[in-house]
């Protein structure tokens, strides 16, 4: 019974966010006589005026049945994208994704229990790589410029897909942000509309919630120099995540020079634009770890089967495992906030997981020039027999 009370300790904290999501906002931007309130001016908001247009529909029924409605959502969303994206990228078998979906059910269960956004993002992802790989560009562009109007951060992976695919999505993605832009314009006065974009924006860039601690307020690759004794600056922080983003777009940029495999692009291009959410983006919470629960479930596949080297195997079961662990840690115990080395864990297997993709990577590519050796070595016999 310990565990169950503890969890209930986490629900009540998120308790308050989504009866904001899911009441006060809905009610606020529907009411067209006198909208008024500040709704993105909320430090504890971090979503656009287009998402609270997206929550509107909610203000018609009941609070208690809009938490169910909206877990629903959630609950149906995220198996229908796995679903999609692993028989798009993958080519999975139903055996495949049953274990792929056992796999990321531990680390999603808390998100989907306290309501969490964080599904809806990874939603998208799935969505968005799927449909690349099918050369559906349109939807590609919707899903990456959607995931952004969430939250801001998640246009890391919309400039890795651009950088992958700059002739297809560049544009695409530029009319997608601009079009959903207009369509919140249209959902509610444009005067209104149009505070809020400046409140958002202005909440966004006023956050100074790192500085207010020495360790900072949030799980990321700041508190592990900050453990390490490295005290790191806001400004030199500024210049890590630059240079993080620039390493993670350089990878994808010599991948399409070099003519990788297209999954491996798509693959790298969504587990390298989350894992700089995690380490570099601008607030990481516990829950925001939810997002590597679909990769590091592809990659423990991956390390498991028949022709997988051991050290994918070792680095993405470590990985898992280490999740699993923070997961069950962060929900069924009560973790002071100043416990900074318990926080740190989720970092550090984020920096395991990089580990795990890179042997991945490794893998699939050797794989694929040992594949077209053999090819080009057949096409040479069948030539000097003939």
């Amino acid at each position: 019974m310990v565990p169950y009370r503890s969890n209930r300790l986490l629900s009540d904290i998120y308790a308050p966010w989504l009866a904001f999501c899911l009441s006060d906002i809905p009610g606020c931007w529907c009411s067209l006589d006198s909208p008024g309130t500040d709704l993105c001016g909320s430090r504890d908001i971090l979503y656009s005026p287009l998402v609270a247009a997206f929550f509107s529909p909610f203000a018609f029924v009941s609070q208690n049945v809009t938490e169910v409605l909206w877990r629903l959502v959630l609950g149906l969303a995220l198996p229908l994208a796995l679903w999609f994206n692993a028989r798009t990228l993958f080519d999975f078998s139903k055996k495949e994704f049953a274990w792929l979906f056992l796999l990321i059910v531990p680390l999603t269960l808390s998100s989907l229990n306290n309501g969490q956004a964080n599904i809806i993002i990874i939603v998208l992802f799935l969505f968005a790589t799927g449909t690349a790989s099918q050369s559906r560009w349109l939807t590609c562009a919707f899903c990456g410029s959607f995931a952004v109007y969430w939250k801001i951060y998640p246009i890391a992976f919309a400039l890795l897909l651009t950088v992958i695919f700059p002739k297809e999505l560049s544009v695409r993605f530029l009319l997608g942000l601009v079009g959903l832009f207009a369509v919140s314009l249209l959902l509610q006065k444009p005067s209104y509309v149009l505070q809020e974009y400046s409140s958002w924006f202005a909440n966004l860039a006023s956050d100074r919630r790192r500085e207010l601690e020495y360790y900072g307020r949030w799980r990321d690759f700041y508190l592990l120099l900050r453990l390490i004794g490295i005290p790191i600056s806001a400004m030199w922080w500024k210049i890590v995540q630059v240079t993080a983003g620039v390493a993670a777009a350089t990878i994808c940029f010599l991948g399409t020079i070099r003519r990788w495999p297209l999954v491996t692009l798509l693959f790298c291009a969504m587990s390298l634009a989350i894992v700089w959410m995690l380490l570099f983006g601008p607030a990481t919470e516990s829950s925001t770890y939810m997002l590597i629960a679909v990769p590091s479930a592809y990659l423990l596949i991956s390390g498991w089967s028949n022709d997988a080297q051991s050290a994918l195997q070792i680095t993405s079961t470590v990985t898992y495992l280490g999740f699993i662990s923070a997961d069950m840690l962060n929900s069924w115990c009560h973790i002071k906030r100043n416990v900074h080395l318990i926080h740190a864990i989720q970092p550090c297997f984020t920096l395991c997981f990089c580990a795990a993709l890179f042997f991945w990577w490794k893998r699939h590519l050797f794989n694929e020039g040992d594949e077209s050796t053999s090819a080009s070595h057949r096409s040479r016999v069948e030539n000097s027999c003939s």
